[in-house]
C-alpha cells in the first residue's frame, strides 16, 4: 500500500486545525483525518485528541483474527472512546469547552475498505469514476436528502458548513461505517478545506490521472490557488489489485 498525506493552513486561518495520521506497516493499512472547530486552540486540541485516541484504542485491541465485519465495530468503538475522551477533556478545561471534531478513517484490510465516520470530513473511492464513501453530517446534506435543494445548490448554501454531527460535543456520539470491495482503487480523505475548493469531477480526473504524490501536491496547490479559504488536508491511498 502507498499513501500520501499533505496538510496546509490555507490563506485565511492563522492556525491549521487540521490533522492526520497514517499507518502502513506491519500488514496493517489506515489513514484517519479530523477537522477540528472550537475557540483559540481548541479544535487543533480536539483534532489532535481524535487522531491519538483512536490510533491508541486500535493499537490496544489486536485484530489479527478479526473478520471485516468485527474490525469494522473496532473502529467504531476506537471513534465513541475518542469521543468519550474529547468530551471529558472540555468539560475539564473552560478554555476548549464546547470544542469538537470531525473524523474520517479508512483501513484497507482483505480486499475490503473499512471505514468509519463523523462529521463533514469525506472518503472517496476512485479509479475511471469517483464514489463518495461516506456521507456528510451536515445541514446542507439533510437538505439534499429531504430533496430541499439539489446537490449543485448545496455547495453555495449560505449554511454548508454547519454540520449536525461532530467528535467530542456530546458525551456519547453516533459513528457512521461500512465494508465495501476494494481491488486496488485510490482512496482519497480529505477535510473539507479541499473539497469545497474542488468539484469531484476535478478530484477524479487529478487522483486518477497521476501518481499519488504528484496527485496530493496538485491538489493542494489548487485548493489554495482557489482561495485557501480554509485548512486542507488530503490523504491519498493506493493499493494493488487483487
Amino acid at each position: 500500500m502507498k499513501i500520501e498525506a499533505l496538510t496546509d493552513v490555507g490563506l485565511v486561518r492563522k492556525i491549521n486545525e487540521d490533522s492526520y495520521y497514517i499507518h502502513n506497516s506491519d500488514g496493517v493499512h489506515y489513514a484517519i483525518v479530523a477537522d477540528g472547530m472550537g475557540g483559540h486552540l481548541a479544535g487543533e486540541v480536539a483534532s489532535s485528541m481524535a487522531v491519538s485516541c483512536v490510533r491508541e484504542y486500535i493499537d490496544g485491541h489486536p485484530f489479527d483474527d478479526m473478520d471485516v465485519f468485527q474490525v469494522k465495530e473496532l473502529l467504531c468503538r476506537a471513534f465513541r472512546y475518542a469521543n468519550e475522551k474529547i468530551y471529558q477533556y472540555s468539560c475539564q478545561n473552560e478554555s476548549v469547552m464546547g470544542m469538537g471534531t470531525t473524523a474520517t478513517m479508512c483501513m484497507v484490510r482483505d480486499g475490503n475498505v473499512i471505514y468509519a465516520h463523523v462529521g463533514d470530513s469525506r472518503a472517496y473511492m476512485i479509479d475511471d469514476n469517483i464514489k463518495q464513501i461516506t456521507r456528510d453530517h451536515s445541514y446542507v446534506q439533510e437538505l439534499v436528502k429531504l430533496g430541499m435543494i439539489s446537490r449543485e445548490e448545496a455547495k453555495h448554501h449560505p449554511r454548508r458548513n454547519q454540520i449536525t454531527r461532530a467528535m467530542g460535543v456530546e458525551p456519547v456520539v453516533r459513528v457512521d461505517s461500512g465494508v465495501k470491495p476494494y481491488s486496488g482503487q485510490k482512496l482519497l480523505l480529505c477535510s473539507d478545506g479541499l473539497y469545497g475548493e474542488i468539484d469531484d469531477s476535478e478530484l477524479c480526473e487529478i487522483v486518477s490521472g497521476t501518481d499519488i504524490k504528484t496527485a496530493a501536491k496538485r491538489l493542494m496547490d489548487m485548493a489554495t490557488e482557489r482561495g485557501g479559504a480554509d485548512n486542507i488536508t488530503v490523504i491519498i491511498m493506493e493499493g494493488e489489485s487483487e
